[in-house]
C-alpha cells in the first residue's frame, strides 16, 4: 500500500522541523508528503523547501493562493495526494517511529477499517510528557470512544474520498467529518497505544478540554455540558447527520465497488436514521416546560435515545436546565 502524508501548514517554524524529522525516522517511511501552506509570513517555506532536498522520498509543497482556512486547507492536501492510505499530519507534533508501520498493519487486517485513529501522548510545548493520553483523558471523563475524534491521528482509505470531499461548508472540522463517516460505515478502528506527541503549545486550533494537560474528570464534563446549549447542539448535529445522508446517498455509486460487500447503503442510512429521531425526539422535549419534561425524558431514556448524547447527564440536563 502507497502511503501518502497530508501536511497543512500556517507559520509553523516553531516545531515544524521537528515533526519533519519523525517523517524521516519511521521504520516504514512514506512515499510521499504533501504539503499545502495557507501563506505562512515566518521561516516555514523555507523549512519545507530544505526537507526537500533531504527526504528520501516524494515532498511536494503548495502555496495556497488565498487563505483557505484550517479545513479547507486540509482537503486540498488530501485531494492531491496519491497514495492508498492518507495520514493527516499537523505541523507541531511529533510522531514515534512504529507509527506508519502499525497503522498500515491495522489496515490491511482481516477487519480491514476504512479510518483509524490512535491515542497520543500529551506533551507541553517543549515536547515533556505530562503523563496522560488523549484517549485516556476520554475514558477518565466517561465519554465514549466514539467522541474520540482527532485529525493529527487520523489515517484513511482513499477509497473514501469521494465520500470525504467536498468538507460540507460549516462549522464542521474536516476530522469530524472524517470520522462520521467512518463511524456511520462502522469501518473504523481504534489503536490503542500511543503512536505520536500531542503538543500542547497554547496555541493549539482544537481547544477541547479533554486535550488539556491535566487529568479530566467526569466533574469537568458535567460542566462543559452543562455549559453547552443543547438546543443548538442538537441542532447542529441534526444538521451535520442530514448532510451525511445527502452525501452517502448522492456518492455511494462512486464507491461502492471499492467497499465490503457487506456495506448496504440502506442500511447505512437506517441506522443514520435511527439517530436522527433521536434528536429530533430531544429536540421536541427541549420545546416543553422544564415541569412537563419528566415522562417523556424517562421514555427517551428507556428507548435508549440519550445514547446519542452523553447518556444519563444528558437526561438530567434536560430535566433541570
Amino acid at each position: 500500500m502507497r502511503v501518502s502524508i497530508a501536511l497543512a501548514t500556517y507559520n509553523g517554524e516553531r516545531y515544524l522541523q521537528e515533526q519533519l524529522d519523525s517523517f524521516m525516522r519511521q521504520t516504514r517511511l512514506p512515499d510521499e508528503v504533501v504539503v499545502c501552506d495557507d501563506g505562512s509570513t515566518d521561516d516555514t517555506l523555507n523549512i519545507l523547501n530544505s526537507f526537500i532536498g533531504l527526504a528520501p522520498f516524494s515532498v511536494r509543497v503548495y502555496r495556497n493562493a488565498e487563505k483557505l482556512g484550517y479545513s479547507k486547507n486540509f482537503e486540498r492536501a488530501i485531494n492531491l495526494c496519491s497514495g492508498d492510505v492518507v495520514f493527516l499530519c499537523d505541523q507541531d507534533d511529533v510522531w514515534f517511529p512504529e507509527k506508519l508501520k502499525t497503522v498500515l498493519n491495522i489496515f490491511q487486517s482481516v477487519d480491514r477499517p476504512y479510518v483509524v485513529i490512535n491515542d497520543a501522548e500529551i506533551t507541553d510545548g517543549g515536547l515533556n510528557p505530562v503523563g496522560l493520553t488523549v484517549l485516556g483523558q476520554i475514558r477518565s471523563t466517561g465519554l465514549s470512544t466514539d467522541s474520540f475524534i482527532s485529525g493529527c491521528c487520523t489515517a484513511f482509505r482513499t477509497e473514501l474520498r469521494p465520500l470525504i470531499i467536498p468538507i460540507p461548508q460549516a462549522r464542521l472540522g474536516h476530522d469530524l467529518w472524517i470520522h462520521q463517516i467512518g463511524i456511520a460505515l462502522n469501518k473504523r478502528v481504534l489503536v490503542h497505544q500511543p503512536l505520536q506527541y500531542y503538543r500542547r503549545h497554547g496555541e493549539n486550533t482544537s481547544q477541547w478540554f479533554t486535550n488539556r494537560t491535566t487529568r479530566a474528570t467526569k466533574f469537568d464534563l458535567m460542566r462543559y455540558y452543562g455549559s453547552g446549549d443543547s438546543h443548538v447542539a442538537c441542532t447542529q448535529r441534526l444538521a451535520l447527520l442530514s448532510m451525511l445522508s445527502e452525501r452517502l446517498a448522492h456518492r455511494w455509486l462512486e464507491v461502492k465497488d471499492s467497499l465490503d460487500e457487506d456495506l448496504e447503503l440502506n442500511k447505512v442510512l437506517g441506522v443514520i436514521q435511527r439517530e436522527q429521531k433521536a434528536v429530533r425526539r430531544r429536540l421536541a422535549l427541549l420545546e416543553r416546560n422544564r415541569l412537563l419534561r419528566l415522562l417523556p425524558a424517562w421514555s427517551m431514556l428507556r428507548r435508549g435515545d440519550y445514547r446519542y448524547f452523553s447518556g444519563w447527564m444528558s437526561f438530567v440536563k434536560d430535566l433541570i436546565y
